[in-house]
């Protein structure tokens, strides 16, 4: 509660010192809403037509003081009212955002019935539910108070999925995300076998949202790195690991622990880290929405669902909501040396050429790559959606 208090006000004092932050916010035909993730969006969008709004405490330094004023005449307060006069005062044709897990934006589009809603899909959840809806409305009948216009999803699996929580108008176009960085065509890859890794900065004794703890979550994923790294040392090379964490010298300490210093190369994660995709050969994982982008983007990748085998967590299987079986060619929910090595030698043995087969046979249904999110064009020409052109 302290360290909020301490984030709202330094976020105030810094603002105040900003002098477009005392004027009456313009007229624009975008919001883009939350300012996390906005360059994806802003890739496709001209400086004049958008604004964005700060949805967050930390670090926001962008609060404007004419609509502080107006709330000051009607005596309310609350981020809710801010929110409010905001988008009435810039009075935008389109509100559109990344953020796929904040009920609050889902609740928006009755209050603003005028504005057309758009949500893009950023990553693959546990359970979305979790997520979006209040805690005091789970397990009570109650009619759908989530409502968009249009929701860009990954595939049509999450649309069913989806559709029972959140009134909208489902969009399959893939990973916006990944689609906006073009694949790179590189002959020689600069690493062999790389693994996706997971977060190695989470304090594990405290519990998720299911209830267990996070190092019960991640034991698994860690006990995988360990084995996959000790494999291809076998092979008689090393495994690279794209970092999941920011702190870099703490995940490496991490990992010089858990597999021994000579057994693996560190790769810290940089923006994006799309480039790290394109220049890998073989691409390993567990739970990750970057392992099911890299697949879509045509590496061979190898998916091991070893949480799904845990009752809670049986929405991390291979492709869910998609139905798939448990074991196939380049995955599996069991993280043995055997199954290790029975995906290893699919991988190495199978040509590019039939790899991009089984891609468009297998896993589209899943996650498909649109390059530069044409689809996406097609449809903002379609609702006047002022984009670059």
């Amino acid at each position: 509660m302290i360290s909020t208090i301490i984030d709202i006000l330094n976020s105030i004092v810094v603002s105040a010192f900003k002098i477009n932050n005392w004027k009456r916010p313009p007229k624009k035909k975008i919001i883009i809403y939350d300012r996390a993730r906005t360059k994806i969006i802003e890739k496709y969008l001209d400086k004049k037509n958008y604004l964005i709004f700060d949805n967050r405490f930390k670090n926001n330094y962008t609060i404007n003081f004419n609509i502080i004023f107006k709330m000051l005449v009607n005596l309310n307060f609350s981020l809710k009212n801010y929110k409010t006069i905001f988008i009435d005062t810039v009075s935008p044709n389109f509100i559109i955002s990344m953020i796929d897990y904040n009920y609050g934006f889902y609740r928006m589009k009755k209050q603003h019935p005028k504005i057309i809603f758009i949500l893009i899909q950023f990553a693959w959840r546990r359970d979305i539910t979790d997520y979006i809806i209040p805690e005091k409305e789970k397990n009570t009948p109650t009619k759908i108070l989530n409502e968009l216009d249009y929701f860009l999803v990954f595939n049509e699996a999450l649309k069913k999925k989806l559709r029972g929580i959140i009134k909208a108008k489902y969009l399959d176009f893939g990973s916006f995300t990944s689609n906006s960085f073009k694949i790179k065509k590189i002959k020689n890859k600069k690493y062999k076998y790389l693994l996706i890794g997971q977060n190695t900065e989470l304090d594990l004794s405290k519990k998720m949202t299911e209830g267990l703890k996070w190092k019960d979550y991640l034991s698994k994923d860690y006990e995988f790195a360990k084995n996959l790294a000790l494999y291809i040392k076998s092979k008689g090379h090393k495994l690279y690991i794209l970092g999941k964490s920011y702190n870099h010298s703490q995940a490496v300490n991490f990992y010089n622990e858990l597999i021994g210093k000579k057994n693996f190369i560190y790769l810290p994660r940089k923006g994006y880290s799309y480039n790290y995709l394109d220049e890998s050969e073989h691409v390993f994982g567990t739970t990750s929405t970057m392992l099911y982008e890299a697949a879509s983007r045509g590496n061979k990748v190898g998916i091991f669902s070893i949480k799904s085998k845990m009752k809670k967590f049986t929405n991390t299987k291979f492709g869910w909501p998609v139905r798939v079986q448990n074991r196939g060619q380049f995955w599996t929910n069991n993280g043995s040396y055997k199954e290790i090595d029975r995906i290893f030698n699919y991988l190495t043995n199978i040509s590019n050429d039939e790899w991009q087969k089984i891609v468009r046979s297998k896993f589209n249904k899943i996650l498909k790559y649109d390059m530069d999110n044409s689809k996406f064009k097609k449809f903002s020409k379609k609702i006047n959606l002022p984009i670059k052109k």
